[in-house]
């Protein structure tokens, strides 16, 4: 992993085997960083993607381990109970030159990832809604 801050902005290079979500949640713990907004371009495997199901207030989960192309990524960081939190969504395509997307719970890069993430000096929470039943935004 590479990666450099220049006018409060990440640009971040993810090298072969290392994870997205996790790399970008390592950087902010040690930057101590309070929000950021995310968004990636590259080639993945191991992914994990979702769609929450409002009824049953469940999010339904796909594995792929097959590559991928990561067409684009666009997420935040914020805090849920005072550890950082990542809410991305993606956008993938494979051989098929089908593209398909959802919630990116993680993914590995299988080639490379690059990515710009913006940096904000304002800290968001997260607080649980029971009438959606995620952890929502609270902008205070």
């Amino acid at each position: 992993m590479n990666y450099k801050i220049i006018n409060k902005s990440i640009l971040l290079s993810l090298d072969r085997d290392e994870y997205i979500n996790s790399s970008i949640k390592n950087i902010f713990k040690k930057e101590e960083f309070k929000f950021g907004w995310i968004r990636g371009i590259g080639a993945v495997r191991n992914i994990e993607i979702g769609f929450y199901d409002l009824e049953s207030k469940q999010y339904v989960k796909k594995k792929i381990k097959e590559e991928h192309e990561l067409l684009s990524m666009m997420g935040n960081v914020t805090f849920v109970d005072d550890d950082y939190f990542i809410h991305a969504h993606v956008n993938l395509s494979g051989k098929s030159f089908k593209s398909f997307g959802g919630h990116l719970f993680e993914a590995q890069i299988s080639l490379t990832g690059e990515f710009k993430i913006d940096i904000l000096d304002c800290r968001i929470n997260r607080r649980f809604s029971n009438e959606i039943g995620l952890n929502l935004w609270s902008i205070e």
